[in-house]
């Protein structure tokens, strides 16, 4: 893991770590358009995605014959301080769009600011349905946790062949009890039973409250909805009980997208392996719009991307295609191209989007070995 933090240093020199910076690939002629980028928590490597479509974009001589540039917040932690930076951005670096933030208690207070000045806004990785529910300029790159609960149900239920499970929910965050709230009753829909529902609080470090009950009634599965350090311990202290099946094997793991983090797989206190976790993309995919990302970042960060880093990507793509096509940095103008987008492929694919500005596109299911993540099956929607 610390390995991993050193990276940050690496990248220093394509998105600075530090709480905001503004990044351009190329000088251009005239004045550059600007686009807002927020960062919730800890997610450094997120800018790289974008840095790249920015990359792209100018190299090709700019969007409508100007430079781009990226205006970046990082490692916001609270709503609030989302929201101001938001208002910074908009009236004082007068950015044309807003991209992101990631965690969806955030975007949905980003997207009222978005809403209220009439800002083309797409959320990266931050899943929850009611992100777009301020209005029609507030978009999705990523699936909604609806469908996201409904996969891991499913392939719970019928790949897996688990009939009980347990759901242990980190309360207080709109992402971890929206997805567990979806994959419980998309379990039950399927035919599965749950038969424990137990929460705990942001910080915990003791999980024996919650655990005993569950390790008592024996699930087949225990879906953890939380956030890496978290469940970095409740996996291990779980092991430890242990927690078993009604046959008396270890009851498997599953997980959402937050797991696709290298805190949580470089995290030595983390007893992973043989679990499961829905996630935005592969770094295995053979799509060759894909791959041209992949192969980019590889090159340009020396690590693998993560999902969150492909929508961060795909947020950037979407905003500067529509803009291309509307052939106007009109927000209405681009907001309308949003909504008309179809069969976009970057490091993930769109079919189209929904009235509620939800994207139509696959999930896949990862599973973790030996300490490493590795692509299991995509699901259709």
């Amino acid at each position: 893991m610390k390995l991993f933090y050193v990276a940050c240093i690496a990248i220093i020199a394509f998105v600075a770590c530090e709480d905001k910076t503004t990044v351009s690939a190329t000088d251009g002629d005239g004045t550059p358009v600007k686009i807002g980028f927020l960062v919730s928590g800890d997610r450094i490597t997120y800018p790289n995605g974008a840095k790249i479509a920015v990359d792209e974009v100018n190299e090709r001589g700019g969007l409508l014959g100007r430079s781009v540039e990226l205006v970046i917040q990082m490692d916001i932690q609270e709503a609030a301080v989302a929201v101001q930076a938001a208002e910074t951005m908009i009236l004082t670096d007068e950015i044309v769009a807003l991209i992101g933030p990631n965690r969806s208690s955030h975007a949905i207070e980003v997207g009222a600011v978005a809403q209220r000045h009439g800002v083309p806004m797409i959320t990266t990785a931050a899943t929850n349905p009611a992100v777009t529910a301020a209005g029609e300029f507030v978009f999705m790159a990523a699936f909604t946790d609806q469908f996201q609960g409904r996969v891991m149900a499913q392939f719970t239920k019928e790949t897996l062949g688990v009939n009980t499970a347990a759901v242990l929910t980190q309360r207080g965050e709109v992402y971890t009890e929206g997805i567990a709230e979806f994959f419980t009753a998309h379990f039950s829909g399927f035919g599965g039973e749950i038969v424990a529902e137990e929460f705990y609080e942001s910080g915990a470090t003791d999980f024996a409250e919650q655990l005993t009950p569950i390790a008592a009634v024996a699930p087949g599965a225990i879906f953890l909805s939380g956030l890496p350090p978290e469940v970095a311990l409740v996996t291990n202290q779980a092991r430890a009980l242990p927690l078993q099946n009604a046959a008396g094997e270890p009851t498997l793991f599953l997980g959402a997208d937050a797991w696709d983090n290298p805190t949580l797989l470089d995290n030595e206190e983390a007893a992973v392996d043989g679990s499961f976790f829905s996630s935005h993309f592969s770094p295995d995919t053979d799509e060759p719009s894909a791959r041209a990302f992949i192969d980019t970042y590889r090159a340009l960060y020396g690590i693998e991307p993560t999902g969150g880093d492909a929508v961060s990507y795909d947020a950037v793509r979407l905003l500067l295609e529509a803009a291309e096509r509307a052939g106007s940095l009109d927000a209405d103008a681009i907001r309308q191209q949003l909504l008309a987008t179809e069969q976009y492929a970057g490091a993930t694919r769109i079919a189209s989007y929904n009235e509620n500005r939800h994207p139509t596109k696959s999930a896949v299911i990862m599973t973790i070995e030996n300490g490493a993540k590795e692509f299991y099956q995509q699901v259709d929607p």
